[in-house]
């Protein structure tokens, strides 16, 4: 996908969402200010579904010269949190504080960009689950986790 299209890739790619649920998405990324300063772009959101990417930049390696893990779980909790946004009525109306996640490292995420594919998994009234797959452009899975949130009303002022 040429670097044009993937700036655009996120109005072409939100099939089965409201309006609502789509200008939420938007707002809830525009407004965390670790998604700009990490570089995730977000690719495809579909009801439950999420596609991002992290390009890779140099800055976010460890010494040992992959990607830091702190950076992989900050990329796949926005990941399960952009699925779970993607199923609520209004995402500007709740917030989803991760509650619990697990993140097994499978391979060492190396020089090159990572996609990190969430799904939710469970979706209760105050609890959610979703499920995240970080792999490589080529498909080679590098990590899978489970991440628990909490769905909490936003308090009113």
């Amino acid at each position: 996908m040429a670097s044009s299209d993937k700036k655009n890739s996120f109005n072409q790619e939100q099939r089965g969402l409201t309006k609502l649920q789509k200008d939420g998405i938007k707002k809830r990324l525009a407004n965390n200010p670790v998604v700009e300063f990490v570089g995730i772009k977000l690719m495809e959101v579909a009801p439950g579904r999420s596609n991002l990417v992290l390009p890779h930049r140099q800055e976010l390696q460890n010494s040992m010269g992959v990607l830091q893990g702190g950076i992989l779980g900050v990329l796949a909790d926005v990941a399960g949190g952009v699925s779970l946004y993607s199923v609520l009525p209004d995402p500007v109306k709740v917030v989803i504080p991760t509650i619990e996640f697990k993140l097994n490292f499978l391979r060492p995420a190396g020089g090159e960009d990572v996609r990190a594919r969430g799904r939710v998994a469970h979706h209760g009234r105050r609890i959610a689950v979703c499920q995240v797959d970080l792999s490589t452009e080529g498909e080679t899975l590098l990590a899978t986790g489970l991440f628990t949130y909490m769905i909490r009303e936003v308090e009113k002022a």
